[in-house]
């Protein structure tokens, strides 16, 4: 049975799943009477469960107007009142998507508005929600960091604590934001954004390492493991490895955005992910420089040669299984979840995602001296300085010339071994041409894995002596 609590400011939602008296107690806090009257009505409708793309402090994942004890005072505006201004703003100049305002809603209401901070001189403030922005000072948001640094949360039955990441989040995704922009309107009383100046928790760099990505003999290992899954699964490896193209960047791809004849690929639109997790087709990309054209390897040309074949040219590559945009849960649950699956069971480490393959692909690039900033256009980073962070420590010019150094110095004669064997060499079988030269591309990490990957995307891929050229091999 659902039920609703009412406080001074708060509507509280309230069910045990599936209605048991012994189910599970869940609830969601919600803004005003009207959003939790609409969420009740939902869970509901899901047979007292908590509905599809409302998780857990969604708040019913609406932007309620002001409530009445943040109407402005004598004092000014609470700083409530100036954060919620400051995400309507967001919302109405299409500045921000809608999920994205109902997350900020979400980390200001869970993290700030009603948090009770010690300043130096042991005095106790609070809650900060309700304080006027104009009393909202610098040593006031030093404060609340340390707060932050001392709460922690329950996960498994251990208490962790907030990490830095979080209290950055919060602190420059909504605080200071939304002080910066009251601190440009001539109708608030405040004239310098206090966030200014405040020292927060050292964060982990945002690097990639070697280990955490699928590298040298591994790649091939990962495609062949997705074309024996599926020929989606090993499509979509195949086009993240050799375009380092993001998720919602692969499934927003038509036929119209690639030139196979002249090999290149415009990243024209993406899938992004409205305030109720719904997919839709946006004509932008996470930054400006995400909307470009790259040049894209042979492998991927003969994949997207054979994919694009029967779709209309402003058709989607990737479907679901229905039509329509790719959803990501589905594809982990009935393709990518086996992938994992089959790589553990051959004893493969690198815990893989399809994303870890675009930092492969960086990784790789950087690997055969490709510049900083050619991978970063590749990538669709803003700036060459995003690029920097997260691979410059692996780019290896510098290393490479230590290596050589040390080399001189030790004399140590370099010795390549014996030529690898052609790809398909030692199958015996009836192979595609383009799948030997899909094959040959990733020959260079491993002719053994490229060899079981063209025995495996042959089997998959063949669609009868007929339909395409083969290469018989001895």
């Amino acid at each position: 049975m659902t039920s609703k609590h009412t406080s001074r400011t708060t509507f509280r939602v309230c069910w045990r799943e599936g209605g048991a008296r012994d189910g599970r107690e869940d609830g969601e806090t919600c803004d005003t009477e009207r959003i939790a009257k609409k969420f009740k009505s939902k869970v509901e409708a899901a047979g007292d469960r908590r509905p599809a793309g409302y998780p857990k402090g969604c708040r019913g994942l609406e932007l309620a107007p002001a409530e009445p004890e943040l109407e402005t005072s004598a004092a000014g505006p609470s700083l409530t009142q100036v954060v919620y201004d400051y995400l309507a703003y967001l919302g109405k100049t299409g500045k921000a998507e809608p999920r994205q305002v109902a997350g900020y809603r979400r980390l200001y209401g869970g993290h700030v508005r009603g948090a009770i901070v010690t300043l130096e001189d042991d005095t106790r403030v609070g809650p900060l929600g309700g304080r006027p922005v104009a009393e909202v000072t610098t040593e006031l948001v030093q404060a609340w960091v340390f707060w932050m640094r001392g709460r922690t949360y329950s996960r498994r039955g251990e208490r962790i604590p907030y990490s830095p990441k979080t209290i950055s989040n919060v602190h420059g995704g909504v605080l200071s934001p939304a002080l910066s922009w009251a601190a440009r309107k001539a109708s608030i009383p405040i004239e310098v954004n206090p966030c200014v100046g405040v020292i927060l928790p050292e964060r982990p760099g945002r690097s990639v390492t070697l280990e955490q990505v699928p590298t040298g003999l591994e790649i091939a290992d990962w495609i062949a493991i997705g074309y024996e899954v599926s020929q989606l699964a090993g499509d979509i490896l195949t086009l993240a490895m050799g375009t380092g193209l993001r998720w919602g960047e692969m499934i927003a791809l038509r036929p119209c955005d690639i030139d196979l004849r002249r090999k290149l690929l415009t990243v024209a639109q993406v899938v992004k992910e409205d305030e109720r997790r719904r997919n839709y087709l946006a004509p932008y990309a996470k930054s400006d420089a995400g909307l470009r054209t790259i040049r894209i390897p042979d492998s991927v040309v003969l994949m997207l040669r054979r994919r694009t074949k029967d779709v209309p040219a402003q058709g989607l590559i990737f479907t679901g299984a229905r039509g329509g945009i790719l959803n990501s849960s589905g594809w982990h649950q009935t393709h990518w979840s086996k992938v994992v699956a089959t790589a553990r069971e051959r004893q493969i480490q690198t815990a893989a995602t399809p994303h870890k393959f675009r930092h492969a692909h960086a990784l790789e690039l950087l690997g055969e001296n490709v510049s900083l900033d050619t991978v970063s256009k590749r990538l669709g980073h803003e700036s060459i300085t995003v690029t920097a962070d997260i691979y410059g420590h692996l780019s290896p010019e510098a290393d490479g010339r230590a290596a050589d150094v040390i080399d001189s110095v030790m004399a140590v004669p370099r010795d390549s071994g014996p030529a690898p064997a052609p790809a398909g060499a030692a199958l015996g079988v009836a192979v595609p041409a383009d799948v030997l030269a899909l094959a040959e591309v990733y020959s260079r990490l491993s002719p053994e894995a490229a060899r079981h990957a063209a025995e495996v995307i042959g089997a998959l891929m063949a669609t009868g002596p007929a339909a395409r050229p083969t290469v018989v091999t001895a």
